[in-house]
């Protein structure tokens, strides 16, 4: 039995929140979509979450969220981490500190198959503490078997800023997650691909945010910061085009083997 997920980089504020929910019916329609998961780490104003806009990109459409370290960043998002309901769908990663609110794991219901949606954090270059990702994961995975012996679905939201420690993770849990994309750069890479035992790779999603735009946030603000050094707050562009990047997985439920790989990016105006 087949199926299909769809997977979206991180969501950068209103723009990227109304772009996804413009895009996303079409592109569930064209996929034959089962599953659909969106990283919102960057969801309310580039920083965190809040209830009106986790239930915004729920309405839209996705079922599943997974973040990063910014996702602690709104005093009004924590709550929703350790909410009973929002929980069995919404993740941080698992290897930061254990008194951070939240999971990192969520069991996800396909077609009657356990799905498992796992978040990790990289170390290099991001400035929150984190025990490794790769024995984070082999801790993990020691839970992982299916009571009737099928290979478990393992999908992993590595959430990491160096290329190179998300391509060694790839290869590290290869033959053993179904699948590990990259989110937290917001730039897509275009290096999806089936690793040599089996798992299915993706350096980067890409972002859902404004076209026009450094890495989703309004390109003179930033501009600024480098010309004066400076920490001045990152601002938003609330309209225009928006890119929506994602990947699109093919596979089957049996065997947890992905069967194809589709590259989603598309240019939405609002």
């Amino acid at each position: 039995m087949q199926a299909t997920f769809l997977l979206f980089g991180d969501v950068v504020g209103k723009i990227g929140r109304r772009g996804l929910a413009k895009a996303l019916p079409e592109l569930k329609s064209r996929f034959d979509a089962d599953l659909t998961v969106a990283n919102v780490e960057n969801l309310a104003h580039g920083r965190g979450i809040t209830p009106q806009t986790l239930q915004e990109l729920a309405d839209a459409g996705v079922d599943a969220f997974t973040s990063g370290h910014h996702v602690w960043e709104n005093p009004m998002g924590s709550p929703l981490l350790d909410d009973a309901d929002w929980k069995k769908r919404l993740i941080r990663p698992a290897n930061v500190d254990p008194k951070l609110p939240g999971v990192g794991m969520a069991k996800l219901n396909v077609k009657g198959f356990e799905v498992l949606l796992l978040n990790l954090q990289g170390r290099l270059f991001i400035n929150q503490e984190a025990a490794s990702p790769f024995l984070a994961f082999d801790r993990l995975w020691d839970v992982l078997a299916q009571p009737d012996g099928r290979p478990p679905i393992v999908l992993v939201d590595l959430h990491a800023e160096a290329t190179s420690e998300k391509m060694a993770f790839g290869h590290y849990v290869d033959g053993k997650a179904t699948l590990v994309f990259g989110t937290h750069t917001h730039v897509p890479t275009a290096d999806h691909k089936i690793l040599a035992k089996g798992t299915a790779y993706v350096t980067d999603l890409g972002m859902v945010g404004a076209h026009d735009s450094v890495i989703g946030f309004e390109k003179n603000s930033s501009i600024k910061r480098f010309l004066e050094e400076s920490k001045a707050p990152y601002e938003l562009t609330e309209g225009g085009k928006v890119e929506i990047n994602g990947l699109a997985v093919r596979l089957d439920l049996h065997t947890g083997k992905v069967a194809g790989l589709d590259r989603i990016r598309e240019i939405v105006d609002i």
